[in-house]
């Protein structure tokens, strides 16, 4: 983000469902907080632009609704923001569907091991609907 010059909020959150990686993120000097993506996340007065999720909903499906997530995550990101969700392909269809439903652009691609992977990468931009 440095290299391409963007003026950009980012805040590492780690699930309470998950491995705390925490250490990890503060050893390289950046900013992190657990939190249970079950429940609402108290951003204000901040919106984001970067939302980045790596196996978060394979982690919390049998906690809680995954259109409840992803609807937090379309109210922390700002208009123009982008969601990167890196999850197992058995919870992929169900979020692009989300995604949609919610007005986001949605694509999903291959990750770097191929089409044959067990994992895919949605990508989410969120733009102002029009009346």
């Amino acid at each position: 983000m440095n290299e391409n010059q963007l003026d950009c909020w980012v805040l590492n959150v780690v699930s309470v469902s998950g491995k705390n990686t925490l250490p990890v993120i503060f050893d390289r000097g950046l900013l992190g907080v657990m939190h249970d993506w079950c429940e609402p996340f108290d951003t204000y007065p901040r919106t984001y632009d970067l939302l980045h999720a790596n196996g978060l909903f394979s982690i919390e499906q049998k906690r809680c609704n995954m259109s409840t997530i992803m609807l937090e995550m379309d109210r922390i990101l700002r208009p123009g923001g982008r969601a990167y969700i890196r999850d197992s392909v058995a919870v992929m269809d169900e979020l692009q569907d989300i995604g949609k439903a919610m007005g986001w652009h949605v694509t999903v691609r291959d990750t770097s091991e191929g089409p044959h992977a067990s994992y895919k990468i949605l990508t989410g931009d969120k733009h102002l609907l029009r009346a």
